[in-house]
């Protein structure tokens, strides 16, 4: 509901998120289906220059979206709805007003085949197994020339949270060559 003061809300990496900001191009946060977005956008509402929109399937998420909007209506979550005709465009437009772009990329869509992962995912070892990763996220953030960071707030007990912003990737400087964008994308996965 916006009273942030009643939580122990500790974080680092917010000043080379704000250096990245401070750019005026924006950044694209990477994140999974790991912690709570509502104090990352609590922290996000702390910082004049963290602008937020997350992107996503709004479907997918709306019976948690009734209840946050009943408890707190004023902190209303900025969505750019995937699978529009205008997504993409939406998101640069964003990401140009120095906005920050959230997006989950521990989710990956199958195609109905078992044992068969689509084209734009790589299987890395992750917890003792291959698990298969989507490179979307990525991709998008190189096309639009954009800075990539891990988000997440981990709950730690009681009233804390831990929240982070790690540097993943500097897409800045696209390289010419399509090899070293593949090299480009596999590291950053």
């Amino acid at each position: 509901r916006g009273d942030v003061a009643q939580f122990d809300l500790q974080h680092s990496g917010g000043a080379l998120l704000d250096a990245a900001l401070a750019q005026g191009q924006g950044a694209v946060m990477l994140g999974a289906h790991l912690g709570s977005f509502e104090a990352l956008q609590a922290v996000g509402e702390q910082h004049a220059n963290r602008r937020i929109a997350m992107v996503m399937y709004p479907a997918n998420a709306q019976n948690i979206q009734r209840v946050l909007n009943a408890v707190a209506p004023a902190n209303t979550l900025k969505i750019i709805t995937i699978g529009n005709p205008g997504t993409t465009l939406a998101i640069r437009d964003w990401l140009d007003g120095g906005g920050l772009v959230g997006m989950l990329g521990d989710r990956v869509l199958h195609d109905g085949q078992e044992g068969k992962d689509p084209g734009d995912v790589k299987r890395l070892p992750f917890l003792g197994h291959d698990a298969p990763f989507g490179l979307g996220p990525l991709r998008l953030a190189m096309l639009l020339r954009r800075r990539v960071f891990f988000m997440t707030a981990l709950f730690r007990g009681g009233n804390r949270y831990e929240v982070r912003f790690e540097p993943l990737a500097d897409f800045s400087e696209r390289p010419a060559d399509a090899a070293a964008r593949e090299a480009q994308l596999h590291t950053a996965l």
